[in-house]
């Protein structure tokens, strides 16, 4: 761990502290090249450019002090911001289908942004599982409807195939609709 401590203080340094000092930035001569050219040879160029440098260099001091604060502290702080970070990225995860449905009814959309904890997505899909099972019930309960009046329907046509009908007021029925159905023909002519 204290290796790992170590390592991170090195990099924090080498990236933070050492090209952020003023000279590693910006000689004197870019400077002073930045002012026009009859101020060039003002002793207060030079002047200002230490005070720049200095101010620069309390800042740098101040962001080693933290660096040396996080290492000293285990980089607890920063463990727990990276796990935040890390939360909120599987948390905002993008949904194609919901990106879709948002834009294309935007406001309109129930697909909201909304941010669910554990405690309040398990009632929503307990719901959402009874009502899918409810689905599936009914549907269920209508293919037994449907197999039993295709069941019903095969043996009718099997009367017929063998000419035994089991329903013997079937020929006056079918005669009786075949006459009501030439009457509503007639009429409509």
């Amino acid at each position: 761990m204290a290796a790992a401590q170590t390592e991170e203080a090195e990099l924090l340094t080498s990236f933070l502290l050492d090209p952020a000092r003023l000279p590693n930035i910006l000689t004197f001569d870019q400077f002073r090249a930045l002012f026009p050219r009859e101020v060039h040879a003002n002793p207060l160029l030079r002047s200002l450019f230490l005070d720049l440098s200095a101010q620069r260099g309390h800042t740098i001091d101040t962001v080693a002090a933290a660096i040396e604060f996080e290492v000293q502290r285990g980089g607890q702080a920063i463990r727990r911001e990276v796990a935040r970070q890390r939360r909120e990225e599987v948390d905002w995860e993008v949904d194609g289908e919901v990106e879709m449905d948002r834009a294309l009814f935007a406001s309109d959309s129930a697909a909201k942004k909304s941010k669910h904890t554990l405690g309040s997505i398990l009632p929503e899909l307990e719901g959402a599982t009874a009502a899918v099972e409810g689905e599936i019930a009914k549907l269920q309960q209508q293919e037994a409807d449907l197999k039993e009046a295709l069941a019903r329907t095969i043996d009718e046509l099997g009367d017929l195939r063998t000419g035994e009908l089991t329903n013997q007021q079937l020929p006056d029925e079918v005669l009786d609709r075949l006459e009501n159905l030439q009457e509503i023909c007639n009429r409509k002519t």
